[in-house]
């Protein structure tokens, strides 16, 4: 899993960088930003890297979504916003690839077996009411939302 490997990023290209707008995740602090995976950090790095990247920002804002397991309207930070010196503008969310997908049904039946594809079935559905509410928001300002996995990020 990547989500192990968490850490302070020392911006290079500070200039860049826009601060978020809702100090709530504190993902920002003295010209660094906070990464909470390795696959956040390879983000992180592109953004801070990438000649057309014209401007981009760490947990900038919320998405408002309902969450399937309660019904309730909760925040989903989204974990990047990109914005290219074409105009292009992209929230973004990174996830490993296999959290991507639906879970597979485990092939031994024991109970543990059963809990944990409940628990990874009930994170999947949330994860895609998350996407579907941050597809809307990014469509309604003229932005797109994407997923970086490993697959892109390398």
């Amino acid at each position: 899993m990547y989500n192990s490997y968490q850490g302070w990023y020392q911006l290079v290209n500070p200039e860049k960088f826009v601060k978020p707008i809702d100090e709530h995740m504190k993902s920002y602090k003295d010209g660094q930003v906070n990464f909470k995976s390795r696959l956040e950090l390879k983000a992180i790095k592109y953004a801070d890297f990438n000649k057309f990247v014209q401007k981009w920002s760490l947990e900038p804002f919320h998405v408002k979504y309902v969450k399937p397991t309660d019904g309730k309207v909760h925040r989903y930070f989204i974990d990047l916003f990109l914005e290219f010196q074409t105009g292009d503008k992209f929230i973004v969310e990174v996830k490993s690839k296999g959290e991507t997908v639906p879970p597979r049904q485990p092939k031994k039946q024991t109970q543990k077996a059963l809990v944990n594809y409940q628990r990874a079935l009930q994170t999947y559905a949330v994860n895609e009411a998350k996407w579907k509410a941050a597809n809307k928001f990014a469509e309604d300002q003229g932005m797109r939302f994407i997923i970086l996995t490993e697959d892109e990020l390398g």
